[in-house]
């Protein structure tokens, strides 16, 4: 991933470096390693310098949303803010687990507005896009490529899931990109039929890159934050055009004492400095606007909000996949299981 400098703008609005001295901040993520030291370096500490809070870090596991859920109903609020996947927020704040965003507290006005929900804030952006091995000359263009089979020697990767997989199945059937939704399912799962013998569908995000790079399928969906590992950069080139973007949101459980400093926080969050910041360190696009004019060219190619990416792609639809994840994902295992039967041969 490209480099830069630390940028040390002052954020405005957070000059006061007693501002909130005295209270303490918990806030909680899946982060490890680079991951969470970027958090750490872009958001904690910082807010921290520029307001004299202590922030804490939890981490959590595969129970995060869960363990949230328990302490709004245990009424023993252990997290002031948490990062989770932007398309679990819905069905959180439905069933009346999040605060409501204070939007005159936390400016919206630099904000993607398919990143300002009611009971959450974009915090990062990153895309699901087709990766390709760069011993090729040239890649696919679009994911009609992709299901054509006689072309990156007829092998395959899609994610184990209906979310993104349903929607490059219909873009390969011609449907248009602003007209994917709500999904045709019928046409979808005919489309995968085409490459379902040629496809192997991967549960572990780690895979795709990894099946590109040994050469063990021609082509693969991915999560662009996978192609820019130190170990995989070199080796496999995503393509932008048709990615689905998505995110992670900044949240604040019902029931928080601390929620004046939480969304004094989320704002901060989203400032431009800070999350161009996030951006150098790690490759999510920045979910604040007027950050992109703060990062090198070199390192916004890698991004998928980079003006030349960001018109290719079209954003995962929230509420759709609120209202249909459950049963197209039943669905999808249901197809994936239990394939046609071979017609015998008399």
């Amino acid at each position: 991933m490209p480099t830069q400098p630390p940028i040390a703008s002052p954020v405005a609005g957070y000059l006061d470096p007693k501002r909130w001295a005295g209270r303490t901040l918990t806030v909680a993520t899946a982060g490890v390693g680079d991951y969470l030291d970027a958090l750490t370096s872009a958001f904690f500490d910082a807010f921290a310098h520029d307001t004299g809070a202590v922030v804490r870090h939890e981490q959590f596991g595969r129970d995060g949303t869960a363990n949230l859920m328990s302490q709004v109903d245990e009424g023993e609020i252990l997290w002031d803010v948490m990062l989770v996947p932007m398309n679990a927020v819905l069905d959180l704040s439905e069933q009346g687990y999040l605060t409501a965003i204070d939007y005159n507290v936390v400016d919206n006005s630099a904000l993607y507005p398919q990143l300002t929900l009611q009971h959450g804030v974009g915090a990062e952006m990153y895309s699901t896009t087709m990766v390709y091995s760069v011993s090729r000359e040239e890649g696919p263009a679009d994911w009609a490529d992709f299901w054509n089979l006689q072309l990156f020697d007829g092998t395959r990767a899609l994610r184990r899931s209906p979310v993104g997989t349903l929607e490059f199945a219909l873009l390969a059937d011609g449907v248009q990109i602003d007209k994917l939704y709500p999904l045709d399912t019928e046409r979808a799962f005919a489309s995968l039929e085409k490459i379902r013998e040629a496809t192997l569908f991967y549960e572990d995000s780690k895979q795709p890159v990894e099946l590109v790079r040994t050469g063990q399928v021609g082509l693969a969906s991915a999560w662009t934050v996978r192609t820019t590992l130190p170990d995989v950069a070199s080796l496999v080139t995503p393509v932008w055009n048709q990615g689905m973007i998505s995110a992670d949101a900044w949240v604040t459980p019902r029931g928080t004492p601390n929620t004046d400093v939480a969304m004094s926080f989320i704002n901060y969050a989203t400032r431009a400095v800070p999350t161009a910041n996030f951006s150098r360190l790690q490759p999510f696009g920045p979910v604040n606007q007027d950050a992109l004019k703060l990062l090198k060219l070199e390192l916004l190619e890698t991004l998928p909000n980079y003006v030349e990416n960001f018109g290719l792609q079209f954003f995962e639809n929230l509420s759709y996949w609120r209202d249909h994840r459950d049963r197209l994902t039943a669905q999808f295992e249901d197809w994936l299981l239990n394939p046609p039967a071979t017609p015998e041969v008399e």
